[in-house]
């Protein structure tokens, strides 16, 4: 009985996170959290990486809301750009757009704030896709 409560108990789905706050130029503090499980991994360093398996799927920085501006109007006005979703994630305004099919790019724009983020994935639609749902980002106090 014993062994069979603790293979259970080793069978159970931890969900793991890890999370730093940046002081950006705009003067905001913006926190990142990542779910990692499933071995992915966010880096300390600007830009920062979103990892799985120690290979760099997406990376990302930090730009002002003017900026995030700018690339909904590139978005919305080249034609190499394709809008692909756009909405609101925990409470950030997004887009998210491929460029010449061979780059996924996620603009969002932070709430409160002056600032935003711009995480680019050039692996799949898919990879930026799940690296996104996996972020969690928002102004620290």
């Amino acid at each position: 009985m014993c062994v069979l409560l603790s293979m259970v108990g080793c069978n159970a789905k931890v969900n793991k996170s890890m999370s730093y706050t940046y002081s950006v130029d705009t003067g905001d503090k913006i926190k990142l959290t990542l779910d990692t499980s499933d071995n992915y991994k966010l880096t300390s360093e600007v830009p920062f990486s979103i990892l799985k398996d120690e290979e760099t799927l997406s990376q990302g920085q930090f730009i002002t809301a003017e900026n995030y501006s700018q690339y909904v109007d590139v978005v919305n006005s080249d034609e190499k750009a394709t809008l692909i979703d756009s909405g609101n994630k925990d409470g950030n305004e997004y887009i998210f757009w491929s460029y010449n099919d061979s780059e996924y790019n996620y603009a969002i724009l932070i709430t409160d704030s002056e600032t935003g983020v711009i995480i680019g994935n050039p692996v799949s639609e898919e990879s930026a896709k799940e690296c996104f749902e996996r972020i969690d980002i928002s102004k620290a106090d």
